[in-house]
């Protein structure tokens, strides 16, 4: 309630800057893809960056105006349960040595191949798509120059029908602060629940997820279209690499899908290889990016794969050289996503 409260002060303060205002958000989730994303910050003040309608990055210099704003989100995984958050934003992922020394487009493409490769998973009878992951949100309040952060750790398990019905269970932890005055400052201004809570979303058919419905591109070229349907193409290479995290945490991929997905990714723009690393549920994967101030601050966007399956291990956003009013310190990972588990499994009842 308080993050779709502040998304409206926001709408109804800057209604004439935005060209989207009228576009009707596609589901509940729609909200969550405000987190992580930036409307402030000291190096570009005066200025209006606008995304496509999904996601809004709009520079108000009101001084009067208070603006709430989910500013980014954190996500950690630890042999499958939230951990306590230590700081405002969690250790940065240590990066090694690269697998190979083939460029990224290249190395996308052999672990394409290689998902391509993979046997597909049987969908045994009164199944459907179950999908979990952990994610840590920072949320913000920004208000003449003060910044108040904290770290909100988040379990998200969803299911899907073929007709896209389903259901969606959000566990959201308490959040962390640095400081009281923080935390008393954060409530007040309505910044959410401070105890733990659980919230289920049950979907009709049609209603479940509404960006990514049907059944998903086997074709890089298809796919990159089908993620905008509705919509202009992006404008920012980085926005398919977003894309795709998303997709990745709501929807069942088989081999060919993650194989068009690792296709899509090899052909952007700007895509280099960060190294092997070691994510944060300890699996090891190599580790994809794009830097990028699309969005307003230059950030690194990151991707990591699994090297023997192709599947995506999990997605992280890290500002690299400046926080705005952000109260973190460069760099700071201030998103990220790690994908558990995607498989067949019944409906819950």
């Amino acid at each position: 309630m308080h993050e779709m409260k502040a998304v409206n002060e926001v709408r109804q303060l800057l209604g004439g800057l935005d060209p989207a205002r009228h576009v009707r958000p596609a589901d509940e989730n729609s909200r969550v893809r405000d987190l992580g994303r930036i409307l402030a910050s000291d190096r570009v003040v005066g200025s209006v960056r606008l995304g496509h309608p999904r996601r809004r990055f709009v520079l108000a210099a009101a001084g009067a105006a208070v603006v709430a704003v989910a500013a980014g989100g954190v996500a950690l995984e630890m042999f499958r349960q939230p951990q306590p958050a230590f700081a405002a934003t969690p250790a940065i992922l240590n990066y090694g040595p690269p697998v190979s020394e083939e460029p990224a487009s290249a190395r996308l493409r052999r672990l394409a191949a290689l998902a391509a490769a993979q046997p597909a998973a049987q969908q045994p009878a009164g199944t459907v798509e179950y999908l979990e992951s952990t994610n840590w949100f920072l949320n913000s309040s920004i208000s003449g120059g003060r910044t108040t952060s904290a770290v909100v750790p988040q379990q998200w398990r969803s299911w899907r029908t073929d007709d896209d019905a389903g259901r969606m269970v959000k566990k959201e932890l308490p959040p962390s602060f640095r400081t009281d005055a923080d935390r008393r400052e954060w409530w007040q201004r309505g910044g959410g629940r401070i105890d733990s809570s659980e919230e289920v979303r049950d979907f009709a058919t049609g209603g479940f997820y509404s960006r990514f419905q049907g059944s998903v591109p086997t074709d890089a070229g298809v796919l990159r279209q089908w993620l905008t349907a509705g919509a202009s193409a992006h404008e920012a290479p980085v926005q398919y690499l977003e894309d795709v995290a998303e997709l990745a945490g709501v929807r069942l991929l088989n081999p060919a899908q993650r194989a068009a997905v690792l296709r899509l990714l090899s052909d952007l723009p700007g895509v280099t290889v960060s190294g092997s690393v070691t994510d944060r549920a300890g699996r090891p994967g190599e580790a994809f990016s794009i830097v990028s101030d699309a969005h307003g601050l230059p950030a690194q966007y990151t991707v990591i794969v699994d090297s023997g399956t192709g599947a995506l291990l999990g997605y992280e956003e890290m500002l690299t050289t400046t926080a705005g009013k952000l109260n973190v310190t460069i760099p700071a990972v201030i998103s990220y996503r790690s994908y558990l588990v995607a498989e067949y499994a019944a409906m819950p009842r």
